[in-house]
């Protein structure tokens, strides 16, 4: 037979609304004595007490559950980080989170779990905006809070991200300092929206470390096969010494590392003749033939803010925040590594 809160009682001599407040992590529980609480928590252990979440949704209309929502899961690694860190926090304190895989086909079908299932609030990170909306939109209606991670909300809800406009900023800084001048930036245009950002930052940098220089940048989209951005490479980096770019900056590390291949290809060394850094701090860039100067996002940080964020506003009932934005934009950090050095003079 399941052990209830009136067995804890009877057994402690602490009354049943008492033990409720404790085993349920009330807020209220704090006005008991440590020594109490300790008691309650010792006792149900012993008996083998569990909250019966079902019964316990029943009457607060929620579970303390947290929907995950990704269009990548398990497909990047900073998805993976990202995730460990909102299953940490959320563990911390005392949530469970669910995985849903987010395609063009299925937001009705996410949606409708997420309802029938009670969820506490919901986590959307994903680099395509594939009908967030209409789910946020949904969620509203039944009053589920949401939040955003690595993409900046821009309807309603929590976000929390890097500042990645400081990082491309600060990487134009550095390879300024080291004496390069002719800086090309590698951007996403099938992805700005999430990419921007970055760019601007570069902009930013060149007009003020760089500002007699010209801005050297090349409109740039993603493939799935990265053999195929080869050749845009290297019309990028082809040409007379004293005209191509000494040193390049990529929205991420993956395309970098593209830049790495079309060098050695060239028969351009790095970074003796070209500086390259990557963006994200992926393992990739740690490993790569020559290890990859990059701007690292605190991906497990971002994970666990949002869940942080994301908790409190359930805790406290903050309906408010259905319907405004707040952002949360953390610091990048600039990892120097082997892939870039002062400017060869003969350049």
């Amino acid at each position: 037979m399941a052990v209830t809160l009136k067995d804890i009682s009877a057994q402690t001599g602490i009354n049943t609304c008492s033990v409720s407040h404790v085993l349920n992590n009330h807020p209220r529980a704090m006005e008991l004595k440590a020594e109490t609480r300790e008691k309650i928590h010792r006792c149900a252990r012993e008996m083998g007490y569990a909250r019966n979440e079902i019964a316990r949704s029943m009457v607060t209309g929620r579970n303390d559950v947290i929907a995950f929502i990704s269009c990548d899961t398990g497909a990047w690694e900073y998805t993976g980080k990202i995730m460990s860190g909102i299953v940490e926090e959320a563990t911390r304190q005392s949530f469970a989170v669910k995985v849903y895989h987010l395609a063009h086909s299925n937001p009705e079908n996410i949606i409708r779990q997420l309802i029938e299932q009670r969820v506490a609030g919901v986590i959307f990170h994903s680099d395509r905006n594939i009908d967030l909306d209409f789910i946020r939109s949904e969620a509203a209606k039944k009053h589920i809070p949401c939040a955003t991670v690595n993409l900046s909300s821009i309807s309603a809800g929590i976000g929390v991200t890097s500042d990645d406009f400081q990082g491309t900023r600060e990487a134009v800084k550095y390879l300024a300092e080291l004496g390069h001048r002719r800086i090309a930036y590698i951007s996403n245009r099938l992805r700005l929206e999430f990419t921007e950002n970055r760019e601007n930052g570069f902009v930013a940098g060149m007009k003020e470390y760089v500002p007699h220089s010209g801005i050297m940048q090349i409109a740039y989209g993603i493939n799935t096969d990265y053999d195929e951005n080869l050749p845009a490479i290297r019309e990028l980096l082809s040409g007379s010494e004293d005209k191509r770019p000494t040193a390049v900056i990529c929205y991420s590390d993956y395309i970098a590392c593209n830049v790495l291949q079309a060098a050695y290809q060239m028969g351009i060394k790095v970074p003796e003749e070209l500086s390259v850094i990557g963006f994200a701090d992926m393992d990739v860039a740690k490993y790569a033939t020559v290890p990859l100067t990059t701007v690292a996002q605190p991906f497990e940080q971002m994970g666990r803010e949002t869940a942080n964020m994301l908790i409190e506003t359930i805790k406290n009932k903050r309906v408010d925040i259905l319907d405004k934005v707040e952002n949360r934009k953390l610091a990048v950090t600039l990892v120097v590594r082997k892939s870039t050095a002062p400017l060869n003079k003969k350049f």
